[in-house]
Parts: C-alpha cells; sequence; structure tokens
C-alpha cells in the first residue's frame, strides 16, 4: 500500500503533525512559568520557520538552543508587551465607565489602536528567533515590516488573527476540546504564520545575520 510509505503524503502529513504536537508541548511547558514565555514563543518560531521550510534539524534541540540564546531578550520582551496590555486593559475598564456616545467614539478608537498595535507585535518574536538585533531594532523593524505596504499589512492582519484563533476556537467550543487545544493551540497557527512570513524573512537574510546557526539536517 502506498499510502503506508514513509514518503508518501499521508505518512508525510502525521510526520508534520506530530513535529507540530512536540513542538506545541514544549511551548506549553515552557510557558508555564508565565516569565519564560517570551522565550518559549521565540523558540518555537525559531523551529516553525525551519519547519515551513522543510529545513527539519534536530527539532527538540533546536528549540532548547534557540530559548537558551535569546531567553534575555524574549523575557524583556514579554515583559513589554505585558505592561502595554495591562495599560490597554486599564484605558478599557475606563472607557466602560464613560456614556452614551463619547464611549462609542472611545471605543472605535481604542479597537483601532489595538489593531495597529498588534500588526506590529505579531512579528517580534518571528524576528527575534531568526535575527541578531537589540531590543529596540527588533521592535522597530516588527513595525517597519508590518506597515511596509497594503499587502504587508494584509499579512500583518492574517498572523494577528491566527495567534489569536485559539482563543476563539475555545470560547465557540465552550473550552470542551481543551485536550486538542492542549496539543496543537500554538504550533498550527505558528505554522501557517510561519508559512506567510517566510518569504519576507528571506528577503531580510540578504542582509542580516540569523540569530541562531542552523543545525546540522
Amino acid at each position: 500500500m502506498n499510502f503506508l510509505k514513509l514518503d508518501s503524503p499521508l505518512m508525510k502529513f502525521l510526520g508534520r503533525m506530530a513535529d507540530l504536537m512536540i513542538v506545541n508541548i514544549l511551548t506549553v511547558l515552557l510557558c508555564i512559568p508565565v516569565i519564560t514565555a517570551g522565550a518559549s514563543f521565540t523558540a518555537m518560531h525559531y523551529v516553525l520557520l525551519k519547519l515551513s521550510r522543510n529545513e527539519e534539524g534536530y527539532l527538540v534541540r533546536s528549540f532548547f538552543k534557540s530559548f537558551k540564546q535569546n531567553f534575555v531578550q524574549a523575557t524583556i520582551l514579554w515583559i513589554i508587551m505585558a505592561n502595554v496590555a495591562v495599560v490597554l486593559y486599564v484605558d478599557w475598564r475606563y472607557i466602560l465607565t464613560l456614556q452614551g456616545q463619547t464611549q462609542f467614539t472611545f471605543k472605535v478608537l481604542f479597537a483601532l489602536l489595538v489593531l495597529l498595535i498588534s500588526l506590529g507585535l505579531v512579528y517580534i518574536f518571528p524576528l527575534l528567533s531568526r535575527y541578531q538585533n537589540t531590543v529596540g531594532g527588533t521592535i522597530k523593524q516588527a513595525f517597519r515590516i508590518a506597515y511596509s505596504g497594503f499587502p504587508a499589512m494584509l499579512r500583518a492582519f492574517a498572523g494577528a488573527a491566527l495567534a489569536l484563533s485559539p482563543l476563539f476556537f475555545a470560547w465557540y467550543t465552550t473550552f470542551k476540546l481543551i485536550p486538542i487545544l492542549a496539543v496543537f493551540c500554538f504550533s498550527v497557527p505558528g505554522y501557517f504564520r510561519a508559512l506567510l512570513y517566510s518569504g519576507i524573512f528571506k528577503k531580510l537574510e540578504g542582509g542580516d545575520k540569523p540569530s541562531s546557526e542552523e543545525d546540522p539536517s
């Protein structure tokens, strides 16, 4: 039976799903301390970009190598993003205290602000996983890519939607499919995000140095 051969489409699909499951489990486990979540997401994006380009390498080794190498910057960026989220939450609570047309206007402005910020933040950890840069430089580069043109904005919007998709999925299913989310919630959306930004990163790689050496295949 040809579909049982190692190089058959079915076996390749099952192999890829197994890789994504392993990556997701590693990501979830290393997000549990919370403070390590930034480094965990960075390592996840490093591995997923390699998978999207069929640069298999050593999956677990690659994950922990990126986690360790980018830990400090990823943690700083994670803290910055957490503080931004707190400020936005406080602003939202204030908006809810307003009345009538004023509240509606500020809700619209708030939604626009969150969208504009999200489009840039979606590239933060993928960029950090691949390129050497300062914290400020990574943030600037992320927003520069997101707003480099209308097609780039669409890709960033799609990336943000993919990043948030597990939350919508969990809410829609009333959290009945938590086991599925536990093994695929980050890696599957992240894999499709990698397919989106892989082409952009290839253009950058002409002048930027990858943050980690490629693992031997």
